[in-house]
């Protein structure tokens, strides 16, 4: 695996789009690692952080839910990646609609753009109910 000498712990908001975009686009209800792959990502550090945030979050799983996400650290600090199917988590998809929608968006990385993933996960959620609110009452006011 590649090892990012320039990589910082902290989130790109951009990268963890992308992500989540690649399960929301797949035709099948999970994706291989591949997949993130052919998007233009590389199996380096900073892809390492990124899809661990989310597995911390419970944001994606293995397909089974019962298997890890399939890398593997050795001793020296490097990694290797056991391909198995992934699948973004109902919490996941709630969290990449909020993401695709561009007046949240746009809030996201203006006002929260060195949040933590359990952060914006958070406000998303909130912005995402409130979003819902705003547009429903449009319908019911006569």
């Amino acid at each position: 695996m590649i090892f990012s000498e320039r990589f910082t712990l902290k989130i790109d908001q951009d990268y963890l789009k992308l992500m989540l975009n690649t399960f929301v686009e797949a035709p099948r209800s999970f994706i291989w690692v591949n997949a993130l792959l052919d998007k233009g990502m590389a199996m380096d550090d900073k892809f390492l952080f990124h899809i661990q945030i989310l597995e911390d979050q419970k944001l994606i799983e293995c397909l089974d839910k019962m298997s890890d996400l399939g890398y593997e650290i050795t001793l020296g600090g490097e990694y290797k990646w056991h391909s198995r199917p992934l699948r973004l988590t109902a919490a996941g998809h709630e969290f990449a609609e909020a993401m695709n929608q561009s007046e949240i968006w746009e809030i996201l990385k203006h006002e929260f753009k060195d949040a933590s993933l359990s952060t914006l996960k958070s406000a998303a959620s909130t912005l995402l109910k409130a979003f819902a609110k705003k547009q429903i009452n449009k319908y019911l006011e006569f």
